[in-house]
């Protein structure tokens, strides 16, 4: 197994204090040895932060991550970009991820990953994703609306056009990239509904993304998940990421050899461009 460099696993924490434990097991659980946990509590009023002291101040806890373990607090609540970015910027790890606390990592997540990343020679992967949750037939259209962005994506030009084109990541919590991309890519954005999607697109500017196409994140579905109460500021916010991306490529600022534009993709970008709407965001 390629073991030898260190992980950092960031767990932005509001109001899942159901979900909350499963998620903090599923890190330790990981067959891959050398991580380390950061939870960022964003001012939960429902005991998260209680909980996640107790589960990490376990003694097999502390064991399992060599007590690189930590939990921050916040006295207000500032939204998931600011808890995402605060733990990202105490990390240690050479590589980075998220796991959103009401969802869950399959075993062999991060061991998968990490050789990925290394392989390709690339700065960012991601996987498909399992939907778990209500056993009734509530969340069907959404399970089946989100899997057809994952399954749409071998029908694009690359996978950074996917991205492009929708948030085939799916989650915050499905992207796994180094600490390099990181840097050069800046933090969150401070948006409410697109922060996930608009550092893929930033990202692709970067690095060609890969996509493992096995189910390796656990994303629930329920009630409470904060884009089905955030749809009414996608459109403001898609011309944010868009525009920052288009930005770039008409400033020469991609450094992925393959980032979708005119210049690397003669005819393909247009047809995009064309198929998808996308000149009203140029």
């Amino acid at each position: 197994m390629d073991a030898g460099k260190l992980v950092s696993v960031v767990v932005p924490s509001f109001g899942h204090v159901s979900h909350l434990e499963e998620a903090l097991r599923s890190v330790a659980a990981q067959s891959y040895p050398s991580l380390e946990l950061i939870v960022v509590d964003d001012a939960s009023p429902d005991g998260s932060a209680r909980l996640a002291e107790r589960i990490l101040g376990e003694r097999a806890f502390q064991d399992r991550f060599e007590g690189r373990v930590r939990l921050i607090v916040h006295e207000s609540n500032q939204g998931a970009h600011a808890a995402i970015n605060r733990g990202l910027g105490v990390a240690q790890g050479d590589l980075l991820t998220i796991l959103n606390s009401d969802d869950a990592y399959a075993p062999e997540r991060i061991a998968t990953l990490v050789p990925a990343l290394r392989e390709c020679e690339a700065g960012l992967a991601f996987t498909r994703v399992e939907y778990v949750g209500d056993a009734d037939s509530t969340f069907a259209s959404e399970r089946f609306r989100l899997r057809r962005h994952q399954d749409g994506i071998a029908r694009h030009a690359s996978v950074g056009f996917a991205c492009l084109c929708s948030n085939v990541a799916i989650t915050t919590g499905n992207v796994f990239f180094t600490r390099a991309l990181w840097e050069a890519a800046g933090p969150f954005a401070s948006l409410r509904y697109c922060h996930d999607w608009d550092f893929l697109v930033r990202a692709v500017a970067w690095t060609e993304p890969i996509f493992v196409a096995r189910p390796l994140y656990r994303y629930r579905l329920h009630r409470q998940n904060s884009y089905k109460n955030l749809e009414g500021v996608a459109e403001a916010e898609t011309q944010v990421v868009l525009g920052g991306y288009f930005s770039s490529v008409r400033t020469g600022a991609l450094r992925n050899p393959i980032a979708p534009s005119p210049a690397q993709w003669p005819g393909v970008f247009d047809h995009v461009m064309d198929r998808h709407g996308f000149w009203r965001h140029w």
